[in-house]
């Protein structure tokens, strides 16, 4: 990674990851970055000059931005940033591109604390040195996935359920009078999610996998039996 570029370098993901390149690259006339006011010829430019770019565009535009830069983005290593990846790999028409996979598991903003932050990889797309690198661009620790239908499933769970059952609990919980410590710590955290990206999150709930983890939860919240989770 000797000319990074970073598309989308003033949202979250982008500005977050940018800052770890200033940190770490030894240049910083080594690192490129474009957003939605650089000119199509600077865009063109700037992939031209690189040899890894950073992919930091919503989500819904990610495959257009790919297919719309297909043919100068042959030869380079693109480090998408999506929270869904499956439909990355089953698209044929950018199959013939060096596409691998990064997810950032928090929110920059939101986790000062490195001990809270987890970077997750694929097994095998990328060798030991450039896994060291992007763990200190973003100071976080790697978690890594199996393939892109195993980080999906996941994500249903720790994310698309996660995030539909704190909103809900949260909303419920406001319309009591008082609040236990339990139901004030819930609150936080569905308000937390409340101030993230509306659209990210729309798509975050369109997880294919989620349906059968929503089975299985009102299967459990019916049949619960506390006995089952009680470690004391």
């Amino acid at each position: 990674m000797n000319s990074p570029l970073v598309i989308g370098y003033k949202g979250e993901i982008g500005s977050f990851i940018l800052n770890g390149l200033l940190r770490v690259m030894p240049k910083a006339l080594d690192i490129w970055c474009v957003d939605v006011n650089e000119t199509e010829e600077e865009v063109k430019e700037r992939i031209a000059k690189s040899d890894t770019i950073f992919l930091c565009v919503p989500l819904r535009k990610t495959l257009g931005w790919i297919l719309r830069y297909k043919d100068l983005l042959k030869g380079k290593t693109i480090i998408e940033q999506c929270s869904l990846k499956e439909w990355i790999y089953e698209e044929s028409r950018s199959c013939d591109l060096d596409i691998r996979s990064m997810h950032i598991l928090f929110r920059p903003s939101q986790t000062p604390d490195k001990a809270d932050r987890r970077l997750g990889l694929f097994k095998g797309q990328f060798n030991d040195e450039m896994i060291e690198k992007l763990l200190a661009i973003t100071d976080s620790y790697l978690v890594t996935y199996g393939d892109e239908k195993e980080h999906d499933k996941e994500m249903a769970i720790q994310q698309a359920l996660t995030h539909r059952t704190l909103l809900l609990l949260g909303a419920t919980l406001k319309g009591c009078n008082g609040s236990t410590y339990i139901s004030k710590k819930v609150i936080e955290l569905a308000e937390r999610i409340g101030k993230g990206n509306v659209d990210l999150y729309k798509m975050i709930q369109e997880n294919k996998h989620l349906e059968e983890h929503l089975e299985r939860m009102e299967r459990g919240l019916r049949e619960f039996d506390i006995e089952n989770y009680m470690v004391g």
